[in-house]
């Protein structure tokens, strides 16, 4: 395996696992999470509720990723206003060949990348770092769920939010990798 090293020993690389949100088959028949064309956004609307209007994502995790590290999730979206809508991530990461979790973790957003002062800021809203599952292996698979919680449903938030239409432009993922891929097809 081929480590990039310096004088510390070595060193892990961060990459980009991303899940545009302009994919297809978003239901959008509630009317409460809709396609912005002209933005080229999924907009959830004042009164999108969780757990009803989900938008849902699959990471098969590469090759290259080191096994055992946490990922660090965030979502890149236009902020209009100075407040923040409740954003909601619900996921479950589990290795191929083990039993597919029941129950999905919630976790409210943490912290945002910008101060939003006027106009249409492309903000990046963080969530809090998910853990590997015990004896990470190749390919492993982490569900990711993202929600408005306009009326906190969850209890996570300080209360219901005031944002206006919360326009998501991108999920993703920041990883750390430590090689270019797996020698083997299912064995790193």
């Amino acid at each position: 395996m081929t480590l990039l090293r310096g004088a510390q020993g070595p060193q892990h690389r961060w990459d980009d696992l991303r899940f545009p949100f302009t994919g297809n088959r978003i239901d959008v028949s509630s009317g409460r999470v809709d396609y912005d064309y002209t933005e080229c956004t999924v907009d959830f609307q004042t009164n999108a509720r969780y757990p009803n209007e989900p938008v849902c994502m699959i990471a098969q995790m590469p090759h290259h990723k080191l096994f055992g590290s946490s990922v660090q999730p965030h979502l890149h979206w236009i902020q209009q206003s100075a407040v923040f809508p409740n954003w909601l991530l619900a996921y479950r990461w589990y290795n191929n060949g083990s039993t597919v979790p029941g129950t999905f973790t919630l976790a409210a957003y943490t912290t945002h990348a910008f101060v939003w002062s006027a106009g249409n800021l492309l903000q990046i809203t963080k969530f809090p770092a998910i853990a590997a599952p015990g004896g990470e292996d190749v390919s492993s698979i982490l569900d990711l769920i993202i929600y408005r919680d306009s009326a906190n449903t969850s209890t996570l938030f300080a209360g219901a939010d005031t944002y206006g239409i919360a326009k998501a432009k991108e999920f993703d993922l920041h990883y750390q990798i430590d090689d270019r891929g797996s020698r083997q097809e299912y064995v790193k």
